[in-house]
């Protein structure tokens, strides 16, 4: 009878721990996929936009900045796209941070941080298929040999 009473204990236990994993896979899933973008406003005047994160060290992902040319215009331009080519996620320092601002899921700016990033990709993907399609069609040598 003991034996049936604790093997009944065992099942239920492994349930429960089941259940409450699964629960909490789905809520990371959940907080995966709804992006928040932020605002970091630097103490040098620097504004960045991008995805936050905290552990083990704050860094802003996917960071876009505005870049104003001579002219006067202005436009977004991504982080790992600058002339200099970083790679990677910014470090922030926490001294040199005035204030952090999340973004509205319903802001503008977040529009056009997607849009530009599925332009990128559409455009990645047309110059892998070109580049594809010129290994493929023999050159001019290859012709006339």
């Amino acid at each position: 009878m003991t034996s049936n009473f604790h093997l009944k204990n065992l099942i239920i236990f492994i349930i429960a721990v089941l259940i409450g994993v699964l629960l909490g896979i789905g809520t990371i899933s959940l907080v995966k996929k709804r992006v928040n973008y932020y605002a970091v406003f630097l103490n040098n005047g620097a504004v960045y936009f991008g995805k936050i994160s905290t552990f083990p060290r704050l860094k802003l992902n996917d960071a876009i900045f505005f870049q104003s040319s001579e002219d006067g215009q202005v436009s977004l331009q991504r982080f790992k796209d600058a002339f200099w080519m970083p790679k990677g996620p910014i470090y922030l320092n926490r001294d040199s941070i005035l204030f952090i601002a999340p973004l509205s899921e319903n802001s503008p700016l977040i529009n056009i941080i997607e849009q530009k990033q599925t332009q990128i990709l559409q455009s990645q993907q047309s110059q892998q298929s070109q580049s594809q399609q010129t290994d493929t069609q023999p050159s001019e040598n290859q012709i006339q040999q």
